[in-house]
């Protein structure tokens, strides 16, 4: 699906509930805000809910209150029966959660926008476009296209989100478009700077403690290559930060210029495991983490680990060696 067909589509329809994945990041969250206030903005019903709690350090996106928790029956103002759901940021519906997934299933229809790399041929409602840095740089398409002016809140959204998944406009996903995107949002009245501190130095004492404990665990591998890293659910408790607190880590060995991977194992305080890999774009993790049912693209992927610690560390190692030496 195009990205003008899929505006065309928006247009043609009245209802809509915008849902994102488990644990929603800052495009995840950037890019289902500024479509609810895009569609609205064109005379649209539109709402956006979300199955886990925002994380503290996302949670200035959200200015209007918007989002609606899915963990008690949400008042849409209308039916989800008569609602197209918008899946933005994730192609795999599982990763909306066991509560997302029964609202996706109580809609008429379902859409979904997404830039993760496919594993599967995509249906007819699908705008996947690999290529692009961040979901929220197509929703910001799509509200050009849609012809909806997106008020400040929205616009710093998206440049919220765009931010997040270029890494500062760092990643390989940058590209021309991903500025022009950034310099239309600032003419709109975006404050990068503002952005930057609310995203990256307004982090808790404990979330700099959990840093030290983690970079504690450091281990190299493959003459420096490979960096690996582990977080127990002892270190959330230790330290008072919340497992969101860590989701930056996994870049910080990438500092180094020996190491090309970087790995983090990171347990939450209910005791479920989860890796994150990272890579300086010669190894493509995605298809690594593909091998075990994750996903994400060429330098940043993910997968929730299927055995124990012990057992799941070293076939990944040996998976990221063989890649490293190919």
């Amino acid at each position: 699906m195009t990205l003008d067909d899929f505006a065309e589509y928006l247009k043609a329809h009245d209802k809509y509930l915008v849902l994102s994945h488990d644990g929603p990041d800052a495009d995840g969250l950037g890019a289902a805000y500024a479509l609810v206030l895009a569609l609205r903005g064109i005379g649209k019903l539109a709402e956006a809910a979300v199955a886990d709690k925002i994380p503290a350090k996302f949670a200035f996106i959200d200015q209007r209150g918007l989002f609606l928790s899915l963990a008690t029956e949400p008042d849409l103002g209308f039916p989800p029966e008569e609602a197209t759901a918008i899946v933005v940021d994730t192609h795999d519906l599982h990763y909306l959660g066991s509560r997302g997934e029964q609202m996706l299933g109580r809609c008429a229809k379902f859409m979904v926008i997404d830039h993760h790399e496919s594993r599967s041929e995509p249906g007819p409602l699908y705008l996947l476009e690999s290529g692009a840095s961040s979901t929220s740089e197509l929703v910001y398409l799509i509200s050009k296209a849609l012809g909806a002016e997106l008020p400040v809140d929205a616009a710093e959204a998206v440049f919220s989100g765009i931010v997040y998944d270029t890494g500062s406009f760092a990643y390989a996903k940058t590209g021309e478009r991903s500025f022009a995107c950034a310099r239309d949002l600032v003419a709109r009245g975006v404050n990068p700077y503002k952005i930057h501190n609310l995203m990256y130095e307004s982090s808790s004492i404990g979330a700099l403690i959990l840093q030290k404990l983690v970079f504690a665990s450091l281990e190299l591998h493959a003459g420096n290559r490979l960096a690996v890293q582990t977080l127990s659910r002892a270190d959330l408790a230790a330290s008072g930060a919340s497992y969101e607190d860590a989701e930056d880590l996994v870049n910080r060995p990438l500092l180094s210029a020996a190491v090309e991977v970087s790995v983090i194992f990171k347990e939450n305080l209910e005791g479920r495991l989860r890796c994150s890999l990272r890579s300086k774009g010669h190894i493509n993790v995605a298809r690594i983490a593909q091998g075990y049912g994750g996903g994400g693209h060429k330098s940043a992927a993910g997968f929730t680990c299927p055995a124990p610690l012990e057992r799941i560390k070293d076939d990944v190692l040996q998976s990221i060696g063989k890649a490293l030496t190919e």
